[in-house]
């Protein structure tokens, strides 16, 4: 017969084993997944909030030049007017002001211009200001003889032409502008007058202020942005010429190029792996208003480094427990039987409240006894607190979950949203009338009115949990198919409503105000989503009483 302290020594150690496999494997299934989110989420993330900083910048000077071009164009009374040189004169001097007071509000400018076509003047008319890199002041500088240069000289005259031969507002590409010497990104609108081009303005940003903002986008200490067109041909990478295109250094990202072309700037982009210099690298993108292209790489092995780490960590904790315990198992199983320890860690675990326990079952000697003694206690504690908690989280009237119910979710939800986003809604309800029920015709038929609001709330929204947090206001947190067809349960709520309006009794006609709100990636916190559930509710109910009232 195996004594037992066999049997104990035993137990233990299988069960060390099976811990040990156990948590080594979950561990590295966690570690794999937590990394692969992780990292898309991180990348993602960084690259959407670094490009929407720049889109910022590219959309005041787009902003501006819009204006300043509607300002001048309401302004010109016809395109005859331009062979006035009085007028002219006048005319440019006026934009030039405009212009000047809208660049100094705008963010990113280092260049701004106005330009009449020539062939509509009989001398050359405009402004052209640049900012010089000394002294960071804007200068006015010579306007361009447009008649020196080939229209497609881009670097001294593409301004002018580019938006005349395509015909619209247009950014254009990165280039060095000669005039100025500065290497830019302009945005340039061509001015019509009954379908007749009559000039050009524009606004540039230096392109060397772009750059700087990439450098510094870097989630990891190694990553690193850089800016490509639409095409995936770069004008800018820390490493490689511009020019080059990114299906020259793998073939592995011409997937990435393909999706270029149905990019969103609203949606988180998958991440494209591939190798450069037998490095493994993930890379993501974001579209910038300007249509080029914002990317963000880095190399694999960094992405995976916190993970590894953190395994390690684990692997060897778990060495080090497993050791501690075997060391402890053979001097404990030589002086305590099994039964014995097992009922004493029961006990502690009931004394610190833990009534989850498991105990063993001998046989019929005194361990035996005392054993199924501890199991008949164990469970009437369990009862008696089951039965507490209920008390305690329950509302007594409506037997839906009470305020302290509600402050323990949103406490959970508090802890959910630190760790991401959250997808969840409020639906808000005030019971109407309470007040007047209740002092014409009593508490009683008032508790009975509050009863059947809560019982029709919970029926239509059957999947959601349900709590009362105040007298007349109810909280449904929704979820599931409830989140999902929210729009249709509030109406299924609003026609059960409506049936109790033809009821006998004043308490049995149903009048609830609610307001709905969801969460959105902007939240921070729970409460977020509660004020503007409640604001919801409460302009719902102020329609309620105005409806009322008429009629």
């Amino acid at each position: 017969m195996r004594s037992i302290r066999g049997k104990f020594l035993q137990l233990n150690l299988i069960s060390i084993l099976l811990c040990v496999i156990l948590i080594g494997g979950l561990g590295l299934w966690s570690v794999s997944v937590i990394q692969r989110d992780s990292s898309k989420e991180i990348l993602n993330l960084t690259c959407r909030l670094e490009g929407m900083q720049l889109n910022e910048t590219l959309d005041s000077i787009k902003e501006s030049v819009d204006l300043f071009c509607a300002m001048t164009t309401n302004q010109l009374p016809s395109l005859e007017s331009l062979r006035d040189l009085r007028f002219v004169n006048e005319f440019v001097k006026d934009a030039e002001k405009n212009m000047t007071e809208i660049a100094r509000i705008t963010h990113g400018v280092c260049c701004y211009y106005f330009r009449v076509a020539p062939e509509l003047t009989d001398y050359a008319q405009g402004f052209l200001y640049g900012k010089r890199h000394l002294t960071g002041q804007m200068m006015k500088e010579p306007l361009t003889n447009l008649s020196l240069y080939d229209p497609a000289d881009t670097e001294h005259v593409g301004w002018y032409y580019e938006p005349q031969t395509v015909g619209r507002s247009l950014w254009m590409k990165p280039y060095y502008n000669r005039n100025l010497g500065i290497y830019m990104v302009s945005y340039v609108v061509p001015l019509y007058r009954g379908g007749v081009f009559w000039g050009v303005a524009g606004m540039d940003i230096d392109f060397d202020v772009v750059i700087e903002h990439v450098r510094s986008t870097h989630p990891y200490a190694n990553s690193y942005a850089f800016l490509s067109d639409d095409r995936g041909m770069l004008h800018y990478h820390p490493e490689l010429e511009p020019g080059t295109y990114m299906t020259d250094i793998s073939p592995e990202l011409v997937p990435l190029v393909d999706a270029f072309s149905w990019e969103t700037a609203t949606e988180d982009h998958p991440v494209f792996r591939y190798h450069y210099k037998d490095v493994g690298k993930t890379m993501t993108f974001f579209r910038l208003n300007n249509n080029m292209e914002l990317l963000l790489c880095s190399a694999n092995s960094e992405i995976k480094a916190p993970m590894v780490a953190l395994f390690r960590v684990i692997v060897m904790v778990a060495l080090l427990l497993c050791s501690a315990a075997v060391m402890m198992i053979i001097p404990i199983a030589n002086r305590i039987t099994r039964p014995l320890e097992l009922l004493t860690q029961a006990a502690q675990k009931i004394a610190l409240g833990d009534l989850n326990v498991e105990l063993p079952h001998p046989g019929n000697d005194e361990v035996g006894i005392l054993s199924r003694s501890f199991e008949v206690t164990v469970s009437s504690l369990r009862q008696y607190v089951e039965n507490m908690n209920d008390m305690a989280f329950t509302d007594p009237l409506t037997h839906v979950k009470n305020k302290t119910a509600y402050n323990r979710a949103i406490l959970a939800l508090h802890e959910d949203m630190a760790r991401g986003p959250v997808k969840f809604g409020l639906v808000m309800f005030d019971l109407n009338n309470l007040k007047h029920i209740n002092d014409t015709y009593g508490h009683e038929h008032g508790d009975e009115y509050i009863i059947n609001s809560c019982r029709l709330i919970c029926h239509v929204f059957k999947h959601s949990p349900v709590f009362r947090i105040g007298g007349d206001e109810f909280v449904a947190l929704l979820g599931g198919s409830d989140l999902d067809e929210c729009d249709t349960r509030v109406a299924e709520l609003d026609a059960a409503v409506e049936a109790t309006a033809s009821a006998d009794k004043p308490w049995q006609r149903l009048s609830i105000a609610k307001g709905t709100a969801y969460s959105t990636p902007g939240d921070t916190a729970p409460e977020d989503v509660f004020v503007r559930a409640d604001r919801a509710m409460y302009a719902n109910k102020r329609r309620m009483k105005e409806a009322a009232a008429v009629k």
